[in-house]
C-alpha cells in the first residue's frame, strides 16, 4: 500500500468571545484536496493532542469541528450531539500553534465500505502511542474498535514514518 505523508501547521486564532478559527499552512498539498480518505495526528512539541480519520479535505474537517466547537461556546447546546474538537478550546489547551501529520491513503480506500478497516488502522495508531508513551493522546475521546488484516502493521508503518522512527 502507498501511503503519502503530509505534515502541517495549524494555527488556532482565538476571538474575543472564546470562539476560534483554524488557519492551515501551508494552503497546498494532498490532504487539502476532497474526498480522499486519510488520517490526522495532531501534536505541539512531543505532546499528541489527537488522532482523526476522515474523507473530506482536511481543511474542510477542521472547518467543521470548530464550526460545532464555536456553535457549542456560544450557545450552551451541542450541535447533532457534538461539541467540536476539544483541543480548539484555549481553557483546555493554551497551546495556539499545533502540528497535523496526515496520511493520505490510496484512491481505493476512499470507498464507504473501507471507512471500517481505516477506523481499524486509527485505533490501533492511537493503541500503539498509548504503548510507547504510556498515555493516551489528550483530547482523544473515543477510539473505533475493527479487528482486520493488516491494521496493526499498517499503522506501525504509519507511527514509523509520520514520526521519522520517533514520537513527535
Amino acid at each position: 500500500m502507498e501511503l503519502i505523508f503530509e505534515t502541517y501547521k495549524v494555527t488556532l486564532v482565538d476571538n474575543k468571545d472564546n470562539t476560534c478559527k483554524v488557519r492551515i499552512s501551508p494552503n497546498k498539498g494532498e490532504a487539502l484536496k476532497a474526498e480522499r480518505r486519510k488520517l490526522y495526528v495532531i501534536s505541539c512539541g512531543d505532546q499528541i493532542l489527537y488522532i482523526g480519520e476522515a474523507n473530506t479535505s482536511i481543511k474542510t474537517r477542521f472547518q467543521r469541528g470548530c464550526t460545532s466547537f464555536n456553535f457549542y461556546i456560544k450557545n450552551d447546546k451541542t450541535r447533532g450531539g457534538y461539541k467540536g474538537y476539544k483541543w480548539l478550546n484555549k481553557v483546555h489547551n493554551s497551546e495556539r500553534d499545533l502540528k497535523v501529520s496526515v496520511v493520505i491513503f490510496p484512491k481505493e480506500y476512499d470507498e464507504d465500505e473501507k471507512r471500517e478497516f481505516i477506523e481499524a488502522i486509527e485505533g490501533e495508531l492511537v493503541y500503539l502511542i498509548r504503548q510507547k508513551t504510556d498515555k493516551w493522546p489528550l483530547f482523544q475521546n473515543e477510539i473505533h474498535f475493527h479487528n482486520h488484516a493488516e491494521s496493526k502493521e499498517i499503522a506501525e508503518i504509519i507511527l514509523k514514518n509520520a514520526f521519522e522512527g520517533k514520537l513527535i
